[in-house]
């Protein structure tokens, strides 16, 4: 065992000794490394509230920690900050010395009013070395096996021994029902914390084996010793069920273009979408993908997900990975893409395709659908039987009228979670349209510097997909979510993290040409 392991291993015996009873002393063979043959599979936690929905584990593949996310609220009649959550709530055993408002976001709601949210960082608990340790339990509660850990580094140095690419810890206070910017007297509050951890950098060396016997699995948390969390288990064998680990997402058009060489402006052309797990099944049958009801209540077994209107997720800050918005745009040709310049009129959202860019305002055509459409999604909340209209696979997209000719590229993002996997991935397809020649897009940014191998790529993280011609199409300004944008998404995440080595604010980092006008997305506060 490498003296990083050993480390993490004393980590996690202190705590175990230092804050549980003697039972909870890790078994003998905990500093034993797991060599299995089986592929690692990666494992997603979420506490809310100290709740958790039970797991079910398929098979004995060994398991790291790919994403944790735990979240504490309280909510409040008044407009008090963060004190309720600080003096009488699970996370008051935090260290919250230097913790201060660092961002306001003012965001309009469809009903005509807005939520205000305030966000808190600095804390000395968000800003030091943290580690994760998971240890599977018996039903008498004792340590069974090796526990997994994780060392998630600290906030503002990211180093080589961290085993997570993502480390986003703090806090924020939601103000909902404002009758305008600056108003909140007759709004509802609620203050949160978030403590969130994602893409393992390391899964087969922070690899173990999670015995058969466990019936619950406990996370620690070693900025205190009260802040554990339990989630019953439920051992499954892998020919339980059709399908197994892994996610991808394919497309493929299904209706050819009319001239048999390229489709034309006004022409429509279909998409299906094809999910299967990574050994190549498929997650549903074709021609037909589950209802947002069967999903929504956990009815299809396959684990797809679709988005999640409950969730309050915010771009950097609040659990973005776990929205599970799936989304299919048509964009090109791929040698104008850009970030569009067209703000998205909400109302638009519900309509067959959704502009998020056109040939006249961005020099490019982008159309887009989700799955379920807008419409049902939305439209059930005050109708349930729309969430129970079946759901196609194949997408239908009219190409517009004034659409110039050249490469498109379909893409398609999606999310799964599967007895104790999440994953999210993508797909893309190109098509040409007005012209057999195809045109080729001519990246302006170094993404890849960065962005490349070790666990990175885009290929690995965010939506999971390595085209980034996709990225264009979907990320324009939405009326309801300004911050959309691509450039603001990217230098928003950026700015914001302290782990980001770089100053942001000198555009030669990832720029190849100095952009046009000033970087949008970025604070107000001096270069770091």
């Amino acid at each position: 065992m490498d003296a990083k392991r050993l480390l993490l291993f004393a980590v996690a015996c202190a705590f175990a000794q230092g804050c549980g009873s003697q039972s909870d002393e890790p078994a003998a063979e905990v500093a034993e490394a797991v060599h299995v043959s089986e592929t690692p599979v990666g494992l997603s936690l979420f506490f809310a509230n100290g709740q958790s929905a039970p797991m079910k584990l398929l098979g004995n593949a060994p398991r790291y920690l790919q994403e944790i996310d735990v979240t504490e609220s309280v909510s409040s009649a008044t407009d008090n900050g963060l004190e309720a959550l600080i003096a009488n709530s699970a996370v008051s055993g935090l260290d919250w010395r230097g913790v201060r408002q660092v961002e306001e976001i003012w965001l309009p709601s469809l009903d005509g009013s807005f939520t205000r949210e305030r966000y808190f960082r600095e804390a000395r608990w968000m800003e030091e070395s943290a580690n994760f340790t998971v240890t599977a339990r018996d039903a008498n509660g004792h340590v069974l096996g090796s526990p997994l850990v994780a060392h998630a580094g600290s906030d503002d140095d990211e180093k080589s021994s961290d085993d997570g690419l993502t480390r986003r810890f703090s806090a924020r206070q939601i103000a909902t029902g404002c009758t305008s910017v600056g108003n909140c007297a007759s709004a509802t509050f609620k203050a949160e914390a978030l403590i969130q951890y994602r893409d393992a950098l390391h899964p087969t060396a922070d690899a173990r084996a999670i015995p058969a016997s466990a019936t619950s699995l406990r996370l620690a948390f070693d900025a205190s010793c009260h802040l554990q969390y339990d989630v019953a288990l439920q051992r499954l064998p892998a020919s339980s069920v059709p399908f197994g680990y892994g996610f991808n997402v394919a497309l493929s058009p299904v209706s050819p273009p009319a001239n048999g060489n390229y489709y034309l402006p006004g022409e429509t052309v279909s998409f299906r979408v094809t999910f299967r797990d990574g050994q190549g099944n498929r997650l549903h049958p074709e021609g037909q993908l589950p209802s947002y009801g069967a999903v929504l209540s956990g009815q299809d077994p396959s684990g797809l997900r679709y988005l999640n209107v409950q969730l309050q997720t915010r771009l950097y800050y609040a659990l973005k990975h776990r929205e599970s918005n799936l989304l299919m745009v048509l964009s090109g040709p791929t040698n104008k893409l850009k970030t569009p310049a067209t703000v998205v009129d909400p109302n638009l959202l519900f309509a067959a395709q959704v502009p998020f860019a056109t040939r006249s305002v961005d020099g490019f055509t982008a159309v887009g659908q989700s799955i379920p459409p807008a419409s049902s999604i939305f439209g059930g909340l005050s109708d349930a039987s729309l969430w129970s209209l079946p759901v196609a696979d194949v997408l239908a997209f009219t190409i517009p009228a004034d659409a110039e000719s050249g490469t498109y590229v379909a893409a398609i993002k999606a999310r799964r979670e599967f007895a104790g996997e999440a994953l999210n991935r993508a797909g893309s397809v190109d098509i040409q349209v007005g012209q057999a020649r195809a045109t080729k897009f001519t990246p302006s940014t170094t993404c890849t510097g960065c962005h490349a191998g070790d666990r990175r790529e885009f290929a690995t993280i965010l939506h999971g997909l390595g085209d980034r011609r996709a990225c264009f199409g979907c990320h324009a300004s939405l009326g309801i979510e300004f911050d959309n944008a691509l450039d603001i998404r990217v230098h928003t995440i950026h700015d914001r993290s302290e782990r980001f080595g770089a100053n942001v604010r000198n555009c030669s980092n990832c720029h190849l040409a100095n952009p046009v006008g000033p970087a949008r997305g970025l604070l107000a506060r001096p270069a770091h």
